[in-house]
This record gives C-alpha cells, sequence and structure tokens, in this order.
C-alpha cells in the first residue's frame, strides 16, 4: 500500500497535482450538458471579466471552466487505459519471451526491435489514420463477425459512438509496449538466475506457473513505475492525435481538441483559450513525472542496499 510517509517531497508535489486533476475530471463528469453547449453570443469572451463565464469562452462560445473539466476526464481516461493496456501486454510478453527461450524468444525479440525502427510517431499515425478511417467504418458495420461489436460501441451510419475512443487507445498501446516487453524480459532472464526459480523449475513448475506467482510479484513494482510513465507520453500522444484530427473528435472533449479550436483565434489576441488547456496538460505531466521519478529513486536505493 502507498505510504505517504515514505514518499519524497517529489512525489508529495505530483500526487497532490494528480490528485487535483482527478478531481477535476470527476467534477467534469457531473458537469450538464447545457454547460458546454454552443453560444455564438458569447464567443472568445476574456477571463475574469463575466461572472457567468470565469474563465472566458472559445471560439465557439462554449465555457472554458466547463471544457477544461471534461477535458480533464476524457485525456486522463485515454492515458491511463493505453498505458495499463501497453504495460501489461509488453510485461506479459517480454517475461513469456524470457521463460520460453530459445527459437520463441529469438523470434520475439526480432519482432520488437524491428518496430522500433520504425518512428513511434509514423507507427502512431499510420493505425490511428487506418482505425478511424470510413472504409474501416463500413467494414465493422457490414461484416456479420463485428456487427456485435459495432453495436457495444454504439456506432452507426451517423455516429462513431465510443469508437474514436477505442481506437486512441488501440494506437498508443500498440507503440508503447515495445519498450516495457525488453525490460520485462531482461527483468526476468536475471531472475531465472535466483535459487528460488530454479528450485521451482526443478519441481516442474511450468511457464505459466511461474510467471503468476514467482515472476509477477517480482516485476509488479517495475510495472507500476513503467505504467505511469507510459501514462504521461499517452496523455502527450493523445493530444498531439486529437490536435491533428485523427484522436478524440469533437463529440468527446480533450485538452488536445481545446488546442486544436483555439489555434484559429491566436492570431487574433484570443490566447486564453490555447494557454489554459496546454497549462492543465503541462501540469497533469509534470505531477506524473514528479511522481515516477521519486518512485524509481527509492527502487535505486533499495536495490544499492541489498547489494550491500
Amino acid at each position: 500500500m502507498l505510504s505517504l510517509r515514505r514518499l519524497t517531497p517529489a512525489q508529495l508535489t505530483g500526487l497532490s497535482i494528480l490528485a487535483v486533476m482527478v478531481f477535476l475530471a470527476l467534477l467534469g463528469l457531473l458537469a450538464p450538458p447545457c454547460l458546454s453547449s454552443l453560444s455564438p453570443a458569447s464567443i472568445n469572451v476574456p477571463p475574469f471579466q463575466n461572472p457567468h463565464h470565469l474563465f472566458g469562452t472559445d471560439g465557439l462560445g462554449r465555457d472554458l471552466l466547463t471544457m477544461i473539466l471534461k477535458g480533464a476526464a476524457g485525456t486522463l481516461f485515454v492515458g491511463l487505459a493505453a498505458a495499463l493496456s501497453a504495460s501489461i501486454f509488453g510485461y506479459c510478453l517480454g517475461a513469456f519471451s524470457a521463460l520460453c527461450g530459445g527459437l520463441v524468444d529469438s523470434l520475439l525479440m526480432r519482432l520488437v526491435d524491428a518496430l522500433l525502427s520504425v518512428p513511434a510517431i509514423v507507427l502512431l499515425l499510420t493505425i490511428s489514420s487506418l482505425i478511424s478511417s470510413p472504409e474501416f467504418t463500413r467494414t465493422m458495420l457490414s461484416v456479420d463477425g463485428l456487427k456485435q461489436l459495432a453495436q457495444a460501441l454504439s456506432l452507426t451510419d451517423h455516429s462513431l459512438g465510443y469508437l474514436p475512443i477505442l481506437s486512441v487507445v488501440a494506437a498508443i498501446a500498440a507503440t508503447n509496449w515495445l519498450e516495457s516487453a525488453r525490460v520485462a524480459r531482461a527483468i526476468t532472464q536475471k531472475l531465472m538466475t535466483e535459487e528460488y526459480m530454479t528450485a521451482a523449475r526443478s519441481l516442474g513448475a511450468g511457464s505459466l506457473h511461474l510467471l503468476r506467482f514467482h515472476l509477477g510479484p517480482a516485476l509488479k513494482a517495475v510495472a507500476a513505475l513503467e505504467t505511469t510513465l507510459l501514462t504521461a507520453d499517452a496523455i502527450i500522444m493523445e493530444s498531439g492525435l486529437t490536435y491533428l484530427g485523427l484522436g478524440l473528435g469533437p463529440a468527446t472533449p480533450s485538452w488536445g481538441g481545446m488546442l486544436k479550436d483555439a489555434q484559429s483565434g491566436l492570431l487574433c489576441g484570443n490566447l486564453h483559450g490555447a494557454v489554459l488547456p496546454g497549462l492543465f496538460l503541462a501540469l497533469t505531466v509534470m505531477g506524473i513525472n514528479l511522481l515516477a521519478t521519486g518512485g524509481s529513486r527509492q527502487q535505486q536505493r533499495a536495490r544499492s542496499k541489498e547489494q550491500d
């Protein structure tokens, strides 16, 4: 369990920032939809000049404070879901590869090396554009085996439903699991030389048993740290994809979408529409990195004590 007494000042600062952001995301989920509706009569209202719009409004007349709250929910959910998916898949595959060894290990690691040779941004844009293409949507609606999945995602001829969220999570996870797999493989190979692992194998324990009862607890702390770092990367990637028009789309508010909507007003002097979501985005990433950096230092000190 997390003990506040053992946290460093950097970790406490990061944890406090993340607690505030999660609270804002919960407020965004509870906010009524009417507060983020379009209002042509209130376009680009500066901050602190209208009591009904404390942070001002954007180029479409939407209240910026409400949009930031709703955007926090979308951005944090996608970042955490993508990081968890990438970390779980990467660590399971890396540990399984090290356990199998031989030809299986060589083939899996060569696949990882081949994917790592492709720039992450190119792979990310390719996967996201393929999933979000109209051809992919029509295929899901026409193929019998995919119709149930389309119904679960509320996908119709006139609405993408939850498909943009799923596509962004899948695209980010598909590009972020590679490093996790290599880290898990290296740690597993080191653990395989320990005496308790040798004893378990000599007693007939299989790969799945070793992975579940012996390697899982040992990899848990490193996987938690890796997931924390991946969450920051996933948040940045989601904002970038949404800014380029390949992300969550207008139906799901996010900080990246707010940055995209605000770019048309920058030349007119309406900087608050871009500064505010950018500030919240930077604070969230900083809080995650502070929390992860403190955890990394704690693990390094624990390893040095064990070696001494």
